[in-house]
Parts: structure tokens; sequence; C-alpha cells
């Protein structure tokens, strides 16, 4: 479903903890990394955002230190980039024979 680099846009927020920062609803991320989360659901980890800990400290999310979780995949959905293609209104400003003959 989903592969290295590509953006997404969250769809579900994740905040827990607050103080994470967590994503944001609505913001497009670039997914670095393909795993399973600690339920063992197909998870990603997104550019930009890091949910462990400093060096000492307790992780945000696990008891772990420096334990950056995976998210769920079903918060993000993919972000389809189509070429700019007018093709069909040029066409469309052709005149067509049989307009020519009337």
């Amino acid at each position: 479903m989903f592969r290295v680099g590509q953006k997404v846009v969250c769809v579900e927020p994740h905040d827990n903890p607050p103080a994470s920062g967590g994503v944001i609803e609505g913001k497009i991320y670039t997914i670095r990394e393909l795993g399973l989360t600690q339920d063992g659901a197909p998870g990603v980890r997104v550019c930009g955002l890091k949910l462990s800990s400093g060096p000492g400290e307790i992780g945000c999310i696990s008891l772990r230190p420096f334990v950056d979780v995976f998210m769920k995949q079903t918060r993000f959905r993919p972000i389809v980039s189509r070429k700019t293609d007018i093709s069909c209104f040029t066409v469309l400003l052709n005149p067509s024979k049989e307009r020519e003959n009337v």
C-alpha cells in the first residue's frame, strides 16, 4: 500500500501524548520507514516527526528510551499526484471537420 518516500496526508491525528507533537490532521508527511506497530499492525514512520526521547529520558510513547514507534497506516492516506494535462480542453478549441461542412 505505502512505500518509502511516498507523500501521505494524515486523516487521523495522533496526539498521545500531547507533548510529543504527534501528527496533525490534514498535514502532508513523507514516509521514511515501513514496519509493524507495537500491536503488530502495518505501520509507518514519517519524516519530520520522531516520537522518541532524548538521552537518558523515558520515551514518549514507549517506556524504553530512543524508541521511535511506527504509527498505524490507517492514520494516513496516500497523495495521488497527477501531471497537469490540458489536451482534452485543447481538442475542444479545434474546430471539427463536421462543423466546417455545415
